[in-house]
This record gives structure tokens, C-alpha cells and sequence, in this order.
């Protein structure tokens, strides 16, 4: 749910070497994944709670850094976190769910349920709120909703009247464009179908018929272990700005530990909840008008981890930041919940998390001295592809990248031709293709099919 970026983590590639099948079998030591997350935490401020399970053992299971920084109160992995957007695959489970029961149909109309809601004359289905291809615009882009309603109390039908203000920036089915407000639309259509409210669903239908006792939709009610939310200002670490979780609703209103995701995934995968054939639907990527493919299903995103298919979301709300993704060939479930929406990066953490598991080979990202020569031969701009560029600048004996416009970013050799992004598991490296001309080869999450880009002359 965090404004913008809230995205699935959506085109995440790691591509990493990969060892034997008997070495993946190594066990990786407990003080080998809490580096992971030392790396990442400073144990006096806001921090993270992490689980890797696989073949329904749990292989680690850690928390590092305040729950409460006034109260000195440690994080533990049971405390509890806003999940944020991770929140919008128990959302479509439970209309999978409502649809299992024949109460609704993925293929309705979503007029149906919520007969006032503009779509342009276009007909969007369950379908389309699930898979993000409705064409309906994100609330959470709208200036005036963020920065000025959040806060406050409202109600879903409220809301709905607010969101219906925002025309439709696309055709539906044209594309894949993540929509909050499709999300919250598919909160109302559970509470029209099922007779309950969201809240009274998830808790009652999911949450205890799996014995998730630690998770809730998230309001003002008094709960055991939660987690306080931090941000960071020009003045240190703040307590994150109020939200009223009644906006983020089917969209990113959910709370919960990583025990209780841990027990959520294995019960969603193995048809204790919803039957495989459904499973399968929502971690199959959606096709798009012209019959390509989108890398989005119901509520989880599909894409790559090494040479594996992985499933998974990422979410971010105030005060907290969150990653969890499941591997089926290896059968592992990874997720990380932190408590500050500045602070620590979940999905690094997770992908290093992995990589322990699978005993995956990663770089060492550390800095090396070059000569202003080397560096300054490096410089320049990259096309990246026909409307975008890469630009590398060396500015009072610090090298910076730029993307266009973007924010300009630290970065530090670690060989002779290549540099990292300080903070990022990115990097990239400096060649010469068979006409002479210098070649930036950009590795995304430690992908090891880069993404090249060609140096103007």
C-alpha cells in the first residue's frame, strides 16, 4: 500500500549461480541468516522479523532491532506487523473462496456488487480487480486522498464515492497497472456476496479456520505484540505518519507475524483452503487483450529467483515495509516484515535469506580503490533503451548514477570495471563489445543476465 511503490515487487529477478543439488542440501547455520539480517538492522532502531521454511520445516526464524524504541521494547518473531500490500492475496483467496461456494463468479461484472461505480461504458470483471487489468485508477496516487484523508475516519461506501472521481487511465485488459482501488472494490464485493463485513470474513473464514491467532484487520483495537511503525526524517527515526486502515482496506489493511504468513502459504498452496485447481488460477500470470502475458495473478505476482519460478508480494505502508515469496520447485517460503517504511530493505533481505537456503554463491560487494583515470575513462551516458539513459558522473572524488531525472545514487567500484549501489544488491559492469564501444552490463538483484546499455559517443 505504500503510495506508488507499492508494487509486487512485482519484476523481481534474481539470477545467481547456482552448486549441486547435494550442496543445496548443506545445512546453513542460525548465525549464518542472522548475518543476513545484522547486515541490514541496527539492533537500537526499527527492524525485522524473518522465517525460511521449506518442505514445511522451519529452516530459520529470526528478528532483529525495537519493536518499540521509547519503551526499549525488542522486536521478536512474534511481534506483529502491517503487511501492507501482502494484504491483497488473502483478499483474492477470499473471493476464490465466495467463488468455490458459488456465491460469485471471477467472470461477474463487477457491476453486480457495486452498480454505481463508473467504468467509462467498459465491462470490468472480478477478474480484472484481481489481475490488475480493470483499467481503474489507483487511489493512492490522488495528492488530496494521501496527504489529506488518510488520516481520517470513513467508511467503505465513503470511499467508493471518493475513488469514483478518478477517471480511468486505460482501456481494461490493455495492460497490467496496479490499482489499490480495485483492491478495496474487491473488499466491498466479499461483504456483498458473503454478507459479512471484510473484517468479520478474514478473521472468521481464514484467519481462525487456519489457526492464525496472531493476525487481525488492522483499526484501533488494543493487540498483544504489535509493532510500532517508524519513518525516517531529516530529524532521525519519527513515528510514522497515522493512517485511519480503514483506506487501505481490501488493499493493504491486514496484520500479522511471520509464523502466522508461514502457516498461510502452506495451507493456500496445498488446497487446505481453496482447492489446487484455484491455487493454480491465482499464480497463473493473466493474459492481456492481445493475448501476451502479464507476470501478475490473483493478488501474487509471478516471476524469477535463480533458475526458479517464484510467487510472491511485497507491500509497504506507514511505518512499515514487507517481502514474502514462495519457491514451488524448492518448495521454500520466505517472508520479512519490517517496521519502518525507511529503514532496511525486506526484499534484499529476503533474497539473501534464499540464497542461504539454496546455498546460492552471491558477489561480495566491497570497494576497491581506483585511479580518478580508470574512473573518469568509465564516465558518461548510457542508452539504456529508445527513451531512457544511464549516467555516471565522478563530482568531489564521489562516482554517482543516474537514471534520466531520477535520484542520483552512490556507487563504488569493486574491480576495475565494475561498480555497486551502496544499500542494493545491483550492480553492473563496464565492457568493450567487438566494435570498441563501451558497454554498461546492469545485473538487477543479482541477475546474471544483465541488461546492457551502450555509451554515447
Amino acid at each position: 500500500m505504500k503510495r506508488r511503490i507499492i508494487t509486487l515487487c512485482t519484476v523481481l529477478v534474481l539470477n545467481m549461480s547456482t552448486v549441486s543439488a547435494a550442496e543445496q542440501e548443506k545445512v546453513v547455520s542460525k548465525a549464518s541468516y542472522d548475518k543476513v539480517l545484522a547486515s541490514f538492522v541496527d539492533a537500537k532502531g526499527p527492524g525485522a522479523a524473518a522465517i525460511v521454511s521449506q518442505h514445511g520445516k522451519i529452516l530459520y526464524k529470526g528478528a532483529l532491532g525495537m519493536a518499540n524504541i521509547e519503551l526499549k521494547v525488542p522486536l521478536k518473531t512474534d511481534s506483529i506487523f502491517r503487511l501492507g500490500s501482502i494484504t491483497k492475496q488473502f483478499t483474492a483467496a477470499a473471493i476464490v473462496m465466495l467463488a468455490e461456494q458459488g456465491k460469485l463468479s471471477i467472470d461477474d461484472d463487477i457491476h453486480k456488487y457495486v452498480p454505481d461505480f463508473p467504468t467509462e461504458e467498459q465491462v470490468v470483471t472480478i477478474a480484472n480487480l484481481l489481475s490488475h487489468t480493470s483499467g481503474i485508477a489507483n487511489y493512492t496516487e490522488d495528492e488530496h486522498i494521501w496527504n489529506k484523508l488518510i488520516p481520517t475516519e470513513t467508511t467503505l461506501d465513503e470511499m467508493l464515492i471518493e475513488f469514483a472521481k478518478h477517471p480511468m487511465p486505460l482501456k481494461t485488459g490493455e495492460a497490467m497497472r496496479y490499482s489499490n482501488t480495485g483492491y478495496v472494490l474487491l473488499g466491498k464485493i466479499i461483504e456483498v456476496a458473503s454478507k459479512k463485513s471484510y473484517p468479520d470474513f478474514i478473521e472468521q473464514d481464514i484467519f481462525a479456520k487456519l489457526g492464525m491467532k496472531n493476525s487481525h484487520f488492522g483499526g484501533s483495537q488494543l493487540i498483544t505484540n504489535r509493532a510500532s511503525g517508524y519513518s525516517r526524517t531529516e530529524l532521525g527515526v519519527v513515528n510514522a505518519a497515522p493512517i485511519n486502515m480503514m483506506w487501505p482496506h481490501g488493499a493493504g489493511s491486514l496484520l500479522s507475524t511471520v509464523d502466522d504468513l508461514n502457516i498461510w502459504f502452506n495451507a493456500l498452496r496445498s488446497g487446505t483452503l481453496i482447492s489446487k485447481t484455484s491455487y493454480k488460477k491465482m499464480v497463473t500470470p493473466f493474459l492481456l487483450n492481445d493475448k501476451s502475458s502479464s507476470d501478475y495473478g490473483f493478488g501474487l505476482g509471478v516471476y524469477n529467483i535463480n533458475k526458479y519460478k517464484a510467487i510472491g508480494h511485497g507491500g509497504g505502508i506507514h511505518g512499515f515495509v514487507t517481502h514474502a515469496f514462495y519457491i514451488p520447485e524448492k518448495d521454500l517460503y520466505v517472508a520479512v516484515l519490517n517496521n519502518s517504511d525507511s529503514d532496511g530493505n525486506p526484499q534484499d533481505i529476503a533474497l539473501l535469506l534464499a540464497a542461504k537456503a539454496l546455498n546460492i554463491d552471491i558477489p561480495e560487494f566491497t570497494a576497491i580503490k581506483l585511479s580518478d583515470n580508470k574512473i573518469k575513462a568509465m564516465m558518461g551516458s548510457y542508452q539504456v533503451n529508445d527513451e531512457s539513459k544511464r549516467t555516471l558522473t565522478f563530482e568531489n572524488n564521489i562516482t554517482y548514477s543516474q537514471r534520466d531525472d531520477g535520484r542520483k545514487w552512490v556507487i563504488k567500484p569493486m574491480s576495475d570495471n565494475s561498480f555497486y549501489y551502496e544499500g542494493s544488491l545491483s550492480y553492473f559492469t563496464i565492457v568493450q563489445n567487438e566494435q570498441g564501444k563501451q558497454v554498461m552490463n546492469f545485473y538487477s538483484d543479482l541477475s546474471t543476465v544483465p541488461s546492457p546499455a551502450l555509451k554515447a559517443d
